[in-house]
């Protein structure tokens, strides 16, 4: 679901990330499902830019 430029996930993801999520976020200052948001942005611009290299 989005709520306005944030998306809230639901997903079942384990307990133990879960936890490890948010005790990271705590020391980032960040909320768990911002920090989610930013590896997966993260991992996707990764991932495109390893495409690009591949066809190139």
């Amino acid at each position: 679901m989005a709520y306005g430029n944030k998306v809230k996930f639901h997903y079942d993801i384990p307990v133990y990330i879960k936890q490890q999520l948010v005790e990271t976020a705590k020391k980032l200052n960040m909320t768990a499902t911002e920090l989610l948001s930013r590896t997966i942005e993260e991992e996707y611009i990764r991932v495109t830019k390893d495409k690009k290299n591949k066809q190139s």
